[in-house]
């Protein structure tokens, strides 16, 4: 049996992460929590010479708010989201999704910037970012970008992060008392299960009552990225939102997905699922309020 060795190099600094990513080594990967990179490398879906084990840098992990902003740090793990005053009151979608991203001990170890950089269209976290319009942040040896999330993914498990930068934080601006938000998942089972469909639903207040003045309704799992349902926004903007604008706005949504028949579930069912889940979610969030403070 051949046995193959890959070295682990742990920077104890930010820095020292970015000087060692400044050197373009071939064969070098990020690792975090682990629970993407280490199943890939088994998997052989890639190959690395070396790691580089950026857990312990410590001003990486953060869940915070600055002054409108909530900005949540690349090794901020989903139980610190989940447990996060800040994430429950102004980005719960978020909170929802981390809740459901595997077992209680997976939501220990991965991290917001794992997600992230694995860039798959099934990824939990994913939609509600691109519903709260969020911004990530990368850095390299040389230079700090911001990045909308639309443009951070190119397409599938492609981002725009270039081989001498890692992900600092994703930011989003804060959810305030009048806005709304849900998230939803499908999955063949109801925990631990990859998403079938998800969707996430965001509507931010114009301050006129019962309309708001943007919608961002985001979809995963049906596309190579995240998409978002644009005539579904639309039929949602600025408009009375009672059950039938409700109906009419979800029966739009499916319009913006373009799934894959699958072992979870055919092109077909998922196109279906989308209305179903756009209609209940955005119920959710108009009527039901589901927050967790």
């Amino acid at each position: 049996m051949m046995r193959s060795e890959i070295d682990v190099l742990t920077p104890r600094s930010l820095d020292e992460a970015l000087d060692i990513l400044h050197q373009n080594r071939n064969g070098l990967r990020i690792i975090a929590g682990g629970s993407d990179v280490i199943v890939q490398l088994r998997d052989g879906v890639f190959k690395a010479n070396e790691l580089l084990n950026i857990l312990p840098i410590k001003e990486l992990r953060f869940v915070r708010k600055d002054d409108d902003r909530i900005r949540i740090g690349a090794l901020a793990t989903y139980s610190d989201i989940v447990h996060s005053q800040l994430t429950r009151d102004h980005g719960w979608p978020l909170v929802e999704a981390a809740r459901q991203i595997g077992a209680i001990q997976l939501q220990n170890t991965a991290t917001m910037g794992g997600n992230l950089g694995n860039a798959s269209p099934a990824g939990d976290s994913l939609p509600p970012l691109y519903a709260l319009d969020a911004v990530v942040v990368t850095r390299s040896k040389t230079e700090r970008r911001e990045i909308p999330i639309e443009n951070f993914f190119l397409t599938y498990r492609k981002t725009a992060l270039k081989p001498d930068e890692l992900i600092e934080q994703v930011y989003f601006n804060a959810l305030g008392a009048q806005d709304r938000g849900a998230y939803l998942k499908l999955g063949l089972r109801e925990a631990n299960a990859i998403s079938i469909v998800d969707v996430a639903t965001v509507l931010r207040s114009g301050g006129r009552n019962e309309t708001f003045a943007e919608a961002r309704v985001a979809l995963g799992a049906v596309a190579p990225n995240i998409r978002r349902a644009r005539g579904c926004e639309q039929a949602l903007t600025n408009k009375p939102l009672n059950p039938e604008t409700l109906r009419t706005a979800a029966s739009l949504a499916a319009n913006d997905a373009n799934p894959i028949d699958d072992i979870r579930g055919s092109a077909q069912y998922r196109k279906d699922m989308v209305t179903s889940l756009v209609y209940e979610a955005l119920t959710q969030a108009v009527y039901g309020k589901k927050r967790d403070g």
